[in-house]
């Protein structure tokens, strides 16, 4: 029985934002079409495929961009009616959308309720810090989540961790609790500039440390937390000895593949690069598709740097996500020159000042809830 997880860029970098943070733009360099959209034969095909290698078992389709809604509604209809017309008996199919929210409106709202669609809202906090790289988006978005929470469409927030809200780790605790948005997933920035320097949304791997360890302590409530927060709660999962959900937390990458909108697809959607394309839909199955992936980059995570292998905490972290090896290669001094997945994670100073601030209670919390009956 196999699984799939896809991600999937209808759209590919188009969006009705320009967050100054967005590290998806370059791949314009790569499919410079004007609006670039998935085209319905590519649809069938990239579906139909899917379920085929997934029979019996369970596909996972994650659908982002760029902002996907600008595929229409028709567009999702017709992904549901091609799910419906090519899965198999017994298998478990589902579809959340990662979005900025600006074009929710009921039509989408009935859709997403009608077939259990979980969606993604990327919320950077309250309007100050919101509208710092999002401008012009706060009032969607909460329009947004105010329309989700009163249709009962499941989702979470997304937060980008950059040089305003890292600053603000109470003010950003506050907006949650305060919006009753329960369920979070924080994102660190670290975007590298064409001349090599980190872009100004960029957080240092102090500055993101120093955030972990202050908002760990406004999440944990002496053991008792009132949202939830993925980083925290894969590490829960990893006490308990159970496998964490974050792909940075496993041995290797290439537990899902990223398809481009021409079909196109690529191991991660950090490293949509020539060099690491694939190949088409249109013309792999996705059997010769994972195993291309598997032959050099679900690799990458193995090649440690001396300063992992001998770390305590490489149990957690694995020595760290590929795209953050890149960026610490490129950006801290006397790195210059190295292989880029040869060193530790850009963000790895910070990692380790939350493991050793927090894993303690981390673990009892995690044998506590065992313990529960």
């Amino acid at each position: 029985m196999k699984n799939i997880e896809l991600l999937i860029k209808p759209t590919s970098y188009d969006c009705n934002l320009n967050c100054s943070y967005c590290f998806y733009k370059p791949v314009k360099e790569l499919y410079p079409k004007e609006k670039p959209r998935m085209d319905l034969l590519t649809l069938e095909i990239l579906i139909s495929k899917a379920l085929k290698y997934s029979s019996g078992g369970s596909a996972v389709f994650s659908w982002q961009g760029g902002e996907p809604l600008l595929s229409g509604l028709e567009f999702f209809k017709k992904i549901i009616e091609l799910q419906k017309k090519y899965g198999r008996a017994g298998q478990k199919v589902g579809n959340s959308v990662q979005t900025n929210g600006l074009l929710l409106d009921e039509k989408w709202l009935q859709l997403f309720k009608e077939y259990k669609n979980f969606l993604g809202v990327s919320i950077d906090g309250d309007r100050e810090m919101q509208e710092c790289f999002r401008k012009g988006s706060f009032n969607g978005a909460m329009r947004a989540v105010k329309m989700l929470k009163e249709s009962g469409v499941e989702f979470n927030i997304l937060t980008v961790i950059n040089s305003n809200n890292v600053k603000k780790p109470q003010e950003l605790y506050d907006f949650y609790i305060g919006n009753d948005l329960r369920y979070v997933q924080l994102i660190p920035c670290a975007e590298v500039e064409p001349g090599g320097q980190l872009s100004t949304p960029s957080v240092t791997p102090e500055e993101y440390g120093k955030f972990l360890c202050e908002f760990f302590d406004l999440w944990y409530k002496n053991g008792e937390p009132e949202i939830s927060v993925r980083i925290f709660d894969n590490l829960l999962e990893l006490a308990a000895g159970l496998s964490p959900g974050y792909c940075g937390f496993k041995d290797k990458c290439n537990h899902y593949l990223v398809v481009e909108a021409n079909g196109d697809v690529y191991p991660c959607d950090f490293f949509v690069q020539k060099k690491w394309l694939l190949g088409n839909v249109k013309d792999c199955g996705f059997e010769e598709l994972f195993e291309k992936a598997g032959m050099e980059f679900s690799l990458l995570k193995n090649t440690l740097s001396e300063k992992c292998l001998v770390c305590e905490w490489k149990f957690i972290c694995k020595g760290g996500c590929p795209k953050y090896r890149e960026v610490y290669s490129v950006t801290l001094p006397g790195k210059a020159g190295q292989s880029p997945y040869s060193t530790p994670d850009y963000f790895c100073e910070a990692y380790k000042l939350l493991y050793k601030y927090a894993y303690g209670r981390i673990k009892a919390l995690a044998e506590s809830m065992i313990s529960k009956p």
